[in-house]
């Protein structure tokens, strides 16, 4: 099947967001017209992004990617789609959370179904579709993994803790990507589909000074301010460069013979103890937290096609190494901790420790 060429137009949904920025900056850099989708392009938060790309880059509001034929008027003209949106608001009710994310995904494989124009579509899954993620438990990932445990979803008692709504999280992940592939078995469609499955996005932000420290890297920015409480919650498990896994996006978009696969972005596991040390070996006259006790993740993972995409791209290691990505970090929350930006809007964007938003 065909794959999208330098000059083509891409559609990048949720493109105010961590993965979907860097990826929309990968996309450009490499050729291609992008086409992005917000909640409300008129929104502060989002006035920051055409001037920024430049002319190749538009901006388009989706209101609801879950609304029936939510996609059917921006997929016009589009050669392939990075289907990256999701809600990052953890809620208890399974209806409220799982549903919208099955649906969001259904209308994007059925608008590309009915435009011609459109050669691949990919999906941002989740180490939460492959695992019920537990500090210290064994596993396996490989292509053939899928999380059937979170779909308990469904069936357990609705509480107000985290980890009623975390396993909301997995089972939709695990939903969605599921949904798509036997859709796509099914219908045998026109064009391609790939999912890109990462982990822990870490590393750099495109414009923190305009979103704030969002998804993952507000997990980040939590451990470099001493706060600890959401470790208890998020144990260890493994890391990967957030442009590595925009690159993997790209190339599920753009290399022949990525077709019907998921590809890995799993770098490789981490301890908040690890990135501390990093943090104090780069700033060794700042004080940072103590040590704190954590279990090292217990799994493995087949990341061996995903490297060798990597290396296609021009990385010669393949995924980036810890101590690379968090240096990627540390200039960004310097120059925030010293203009005064990078707090987030209140809209969702920076993490805190009581209202854990993203971590993919």
């Amino acid at each position: 099947m065909p794959h999208v060429q330098p000059g083509d137009l891409i559609l990048v949904t949720g493109a105010n967001g961590y993965l979907a920025s860097l990826t929309i900056t990968k996309l450009l850099a490499a050729g291609y017209r992008v086409r992005g989708t917000v909640r409300d392009v008129s929104a502060k938060k989002n006035t920051w992004m055409v001037p920024h790309y430049g002319e190749s880059f538009s901006l388009v509001q989706v209101p609801d990617v879950a609304a029936p034929h939510a996609f059917d008027e921006v997929i016009k003209g589009v050669n392939g789609v990075a289907h990256v949106a999701a809600s990052m608001i953890f809620l208890p009710d399974p209806n409220e959370v799982i549903t919208p994310e099955i649906n969001g995904m259904m209308n994007i494989l059925e608008a590309a179904e009915k435009e011609e124009s459109v050669k691949r579509v990919v999906y941002t899954s989740s180490q939460t579709a492959c695992v019920q993620h537990e500090a210290g438990k064994k596993y396996h990932i490989d292509s053939s993994s899928w999380n059937e445990e979170s779909k308990a979803a469904w069936t357990l008692p609705i509480t107000p803790d985290f980890p009623r709504s975390y396993i909301n999280y997995c089972a939709k992940k695990t939903e969605a990507e599921q949904r798509a592939y036997k859709w796509v078995e099914e219908k045998k469609p026109h064009f391609t589909f790939n999912s890109v499955v990462p982990n822990v996005n870490l590393g750099t932000v495109v414009r923190p000074d305009a979103t704030g420290f969002i998804s993952a890297s507000g997990l980040l920015k939590m451990l470099w301010d001493g706060v600890t409480a959401f470790t208890d919650l998020l144990a260890p498990m493994w890391y990967v460069d957030v442009e590595d896994t925009a690159l993997l996006h790209v190339a599920a978009l753009t290399e022949a013979d990525v077709q019907s696969e998921r590809l890995f972005a799993f770098a490789g596991k981490y301890t908040y103890n690890e990135i501390l040390a990093i943090f104090r070996k780069e700033c060794p006259d700042r004080k940072f937290v103590d040590d704190i006790k954590e279990v090292e993740d217990g799994g493995t993972v087949d990341n061996k096609r995903s490297i060798e995409i990597l290396k296609r791209s021009g990385k010669k290691e393949g995924f980036s190494a810890l101590e690379e990505v968090i240096k990627k970090f540390i200039p960004l929350i310097l120059k925030a901790e010293k203009e005064g930006w990078g707090t987030g809007d209140g809209n969702g964007d920076a993490a805190s420790s009581e209202q854990l938003k993203s971590f993919d």
